[in-house]
């Protein structure tokens, strides 16, 4: 009963939100009038967008598009495009990856569905500093943006350098979490010089953000830290009035420490090593096992350290040996060219970048691998070089029939890495006696001391991955074309047709040694035919516009994610998992055919602004990730199929002069529809990570106040239930929950603006993400807590000059 009335009494809150929005959009018209008098009326103002790669009013576009403006973004404190995504109808992102219209695909917390570019090039910026607009596509984007464009396509467009215009700008952010020990700070600044009048100018901006961990390791006292930086350049050079080039670097920069989730199981007992020293004993001790009884959660069983304040909070805290690191870095190169009318009726534009991506870290595993007996971490060196190609043709002559034809190219390179993967045991003798216990005598896997030195020629390492090749290629032909049929009676007519043909190439190469792979190493080749694949992808429109501010569509539309390779063969010491079954040496690219109707336009004098959109999607030949309990390893396999329907409704209403109503909404209902044992997936279940609604209203109110330019706005948000993985236990699915956020903020002159956000006023409990180590209630097993933000102050000083 309690789940039947929440349903209902959400659905009463979206359609009175709705409802109210039409009403008083109305409204607002007669008091506008009287307000300006009847020369002067109100109304919301085109957004143009460039979702097909040309400049368009988003009405005029047949499918359904969130698009957010440097105003907007300022004005709701947008920090990053996950900021967006929370009020984006019909949009999940427990994790930070987005998921469109349902389309998880498994237990993968990263499904990989949805793809992003800036700028044109393939690319996944997050930060919204210095940012023109994020336009988020929904629905299959295969024809013209390629792979991983299932779910939909984000698109960040930054602010160009001008030609003609000398700035200087920043912001800085002072922000403090309820629980969190340390205030967060961010700093950006930026330069806009013009070089050569009319021809040559740079943008420069950059950032500097640092923030402390919440998630306390009570076995090593530390929160933890996350830290970023950016450098982002640009430069245009306008060669000719019908010439441009923008030459673009950005250096990126993150570190962080710590852990990130919180850890709630409640062990009951713990594994404990008893030592007797022994010189004749290997390592000079005998070691014994005993398993002491405990109460409470994991940091109160296991005991805390002494210098932790005794009043720190346990719910948002671990135990753990280590503390795990990460070191990323990247640089990006990109060229953009626009050459317009490079003949008659048509432009010429090119986009490219090649990049260099370096990732190291370290990942504790003493729980996992070692009881907690001893100290074991894994080392990752990983990284990769890229480039990518894209050249299109498209008509310019703004007639009846619109074309664009295009070619990709995008290959990318992960290098010989022998030091891909290296597992390291404490080398003390205490801890190499335990090992040998646990792992040989116990686990029959032998001595990882032994093994390391007769494998590496050290005794402190156990395991090897060594990656000799992995490479992948994607080459893809596009066009999409567009006639409009006008009539006088019935208005314009837009008939849509696209396609796209891939050809993937991937080669893999790699070696796997140790302990958990058996005497002989376990060599992976995957060359030639084996890692081939192309195909096609189509889209079909039709669209009507009654009139130039509304329109009518429906969309058939295709997607992919590109294939891959696992290997020849799974490790030795999984080849009788009980979910091995599925693996295969290359699992091929899924299929997605979406179904699409929408209307989209301008109501009640241009007061009120609605698009929205019903759809069902079809989903063949799902490609999953397949973890192997005994052994600990993963592989991707093409394990399912599954459905999506939902409908999603985006309006924005001018109730009055600077007053605004915001009211998104969507319901999605994704489900398997047919079994996947190897995920614990049955026909009929629901789709992981995917929340059955979700909801976003927002009142605006600009107004003067001491002369000044303000605002104050208001936000509720709501989210629905949902599962982490398949084969759920009940303890696993994260509730649905509601967010109230407030802001005001002041221009203090013409060059300085003051903000204050409030996220989470009522400081409403959210876990994004639940999920247990095992599906069954295991002792010793983790249990993953990933909490959303408690109420958060920010502090926000901006200016230009």
């Amino acid at each position: 009963m309690t789940n039947h009335y929440t349903c209902r009494r959400h659905a009463r809150m979206l359609l009175g939100g709705v409802a109210l929005a039409s009403v008083m959009g109305a409204t607002g018209a007669v008091t506008a009038q009287e307000a300006t008098g009847d020369n002067e009326e109100l109304s919301l103002e085109e957004i143009v967008v460039t979702s097909r790669k040309r400049q368009e009013m988003l009405v005029e576009v047949p499918m359904n598009i969130t698009a957010v403006g440097a105003k907007e973004i300022l004005k709701r404190n947008l920090i990053n495009k996950e900021d967006v995504y929370r009020t984006v109808a019909g949009a999940a992102n427990p994790r930070g990856e987005l998921i469109l219209r349902g389309l998880s695909g498994g237990n993968d917390s990263t499904p990989g569905t949805s793809s992003s570019f800036t700028d044109d090039i393939p690319y996944d910026f997050d930060d919204l500093f210095d940012i023109e607009r994020v336009e988020v596509l929904r629905g299959p984007q295969g024809t013209l943006y390629g792979s991983n464009a299932i779910g939909g396509t984000v698109r960040i467009i930054t602010n160009k350098p001008r030609l003609n215009e000398v700035e200087a700008f920043g912001a800085a952010i002072l922000e403090s979490e309820k629980n969190r020990p340390d205030l967060a700070s961010f700093i950006y600044a930026g330069v806009n010089i013009p070089l050569i009048d009319d021809k040559l100018a740079a943008r420069v901006t950059g950032k500097v953000g640092d923030r402390s961990g919440k998630i306390l390791n009570t076995q090593t006292a530390d929160y933890g830290f996350e830290k970023d930086m950016y450098v982002r350049a640009q430069m245009l050079w306008q060669a000719n009035p019908e010439t441009e080039v923008v030459f673009g670097y950005v250096h990126q920069r993150y570190k962080s420490q710590g852990y990130e989730y919180a850890d709630r199981s409640q062990p009951g007992y713990y594994y404990e090593a008893i030592l007797t020293e022994n010189p004749d004993a290997l390592y000079g001790y005998d070691v014994a096992l005993d398993f002491p009884s405990c109460s409470g959660e994991r940091p109160e069983c296991r005991g805390v350290t002494d210098s932790i304040n005794p009043d720190y909070n346990p719910k948002f805290a671990v135990w753990e040996s280590l503390d795990p690191w990460v070191d990323e870095m990247m640089d990006l190169a990109t060229l953009r060219v626009n050459k317009e009318n490079i003949f008659s009726g048509a432009d010429l534009i090119y986009a490219g970048s090649w990049r260099r991506f370096d990732h190291e870290s370290l990942d504790n595993w003493s729980r996992s691998d070692a009881n907690d007996l001893f100290k074991t971490w894994i080392t990752n060196d990983d990284g990769h070089k890229r480039w990518t190609h894209e050249v299109r043709l498209q008509s310019n002559t703004g007639g009846a029939f619109d074309w664009t034809i295009g070619g990709f190219y995008d290959s990318v390179d992960y290098g010989n890495r022998p030091n891909g993967q290296w597992q390291y045991h404490a080398s003390d003798n205490k801890s190499r006696a335990i090992a040998a216990y646990l792992w040989g005598y116990y686990w029959g896997l032998g001595d990882p001391s032994e093994i390391g030195a007769r494998l590496y020629g050290d005794d402190t390492k156990n395991y090897n991955y060594n990656q000799i090749e992995l490479t992948s290629r994607e080459m893809a032909l596009f066009g999409e074309a567009s006639y409009r049929l006008e009539t006088e009676a019935a208005g314009a007519f837009e008939f849509t047709a696209g396609l796209r043909y891939y050809d993937l190439k991937d080669t893999e190469h790699s070696i796997v040694s140790g302990i958990w792979i058996g005497d002989e190493p376990s060599v992976s080749e995957t060359k030639g035919d084996d890692g081939k694949e192309n195909g096609t992808r189509k889209k079909f429109g039709v669209s009507w516009m009654p009139s130039d501010e509304m329109s009518i569509f429906a969309i058939y539309s295709e997607g992919y994610r590109p294939g891959g390779n696992n290997g020849p063969t799974p490790p030795a010491d999984c080849r009788n998992d009980e979910n091995v079954g599925s693996y295969v040496n290359r699992y091929n690219s899924d299929k997605i055919k979406n179904y699409e109707v929408g209307f989209k336009g301008f109501l009640a004098d241009r007061r009120l602004q609605v698009s929205s959109a019903v759809y069902q999607i079809d989903w063949t030949d799902v490609q999953t990730s397949v973890y192997m309990p005994s052994c600990g390893f993963s592989y991707t396999a093409n394990a399912a199929s599954a459905r999506a329907r939902g409908v999603e409704f985006e309006s924005t209403a001018l109730l009055m002069e600077g007053l605004t109503l915001s009211v998104n909404a969507s319901y999605t209902d994704s489900k398997m529809t047919s079994d996947a044992p190897a995920i614990g997936a049955e026909k009929g279940d629901d789709m992981t990570m995917v929340p059955k609604y979700n909801y976003y209203v927002a009142l605006d109110q600009e107004f003067d106040l001491f002369s000044k330019e303000a605002s104050v706005r208001a936000e509720l948000a709501g989210y629905g239930s949902y599962s982490s993985h398949f084969g759920v236990l009940e303890s696993d699915r994260s509730p649905g929950y509601e967010v109230v956020n407030v802001s005001g903020s002041i221009n203090i002159n013409e060059n300085v603006r003051f903000s204050l956000y409030v996220n989470n006023l009522l400081n409403t409990e959210i876990i994004e993400y639940k999920r247990s180590r095992y599906r069954s209630e295991a002792a010793l097993g983790e249990k993953y807590f990933y909490y959303g933000a408690e109420r958060t102050v920010s502090l926000r000083l901006d200016f230009t000059f």
